[in-house]
C-alpha cells in the first residue's frame, strides 16, 4: 500500500537548486544523500533535488537539457501574494513567464533556474 509520495526534480547544479527552492519559494532544506541528491520540504511534500548532467539520457529517447521545456507536470505554490513571490523568483535566478489577476484566484506561470515549469497560485 502506498504511504507516501514525493516529487524529484532534475537539475544541473544541486546547490543552486537548494538556494533557488528555499529562498525563492520558501522550501525547508530536509537533507543531502550525496553530492548530487539533496532534499528540501514544503508542508509535508519532499521534493528531491537530483543533480544530472545535460546530454544524458532523459526518458524514451531525449537527452536532458535545462533550456526552458514544456513540463507537463508541474508544482503549484500557493501564496497569499503572488507579486512578491515572483519578484523573489527573479531575483534568485527563475523566471516569470506570465501574470493573471482576478477576483477569486491570482496565477503567475514560472521556471525555475533549470528551465523546470511551476506556477504560483493565489485562491
Amino acid at each position: 500500500m502506498i504511504k507516501s509520495v514525493s516529487v524529484s526534480i532534475d537539475v544541473n547544479n544541486v546547490q543552486l537548486a537548494i538556494d533557488f527552492y528555499t529562498k525563492a519559494l520558501s522550501c525547508v532544506f530536509k537533507t543531502k544523500y550525496s553530492e548530487s541528491w539533496a532534499v528540501v520540504s514544503i508542508g509535508v511534500l519532499d521534493i528531491h533535488l537530483q543533480e544530472k548532467k545535460a546530454g544524458t539520457r532523459g526518458a524514451g529517447e531525449e537527452k536532458r537539457h535545462y533550456n526552458r521545456h514544456w513540463t507537463p507536470l508541474h508544482l503549484d505554490f500557493g501564496t497569499d501574494d503572488i507579486s512578491a513571490v515572483c519578484d523573489v523568483v527573479n531575483e534568485n535566478g527563475g523566471s516569470v513567464e506570465s501574470k493573471s489577476f482576478g477576483e477569486t484566484a491570482d496565477i503567475a506561470h514560472c521556471a525555475d533556474p533549470f528551465g523546470n515549469g511551476f506556477c504560483v497560485i493565489r485562491e
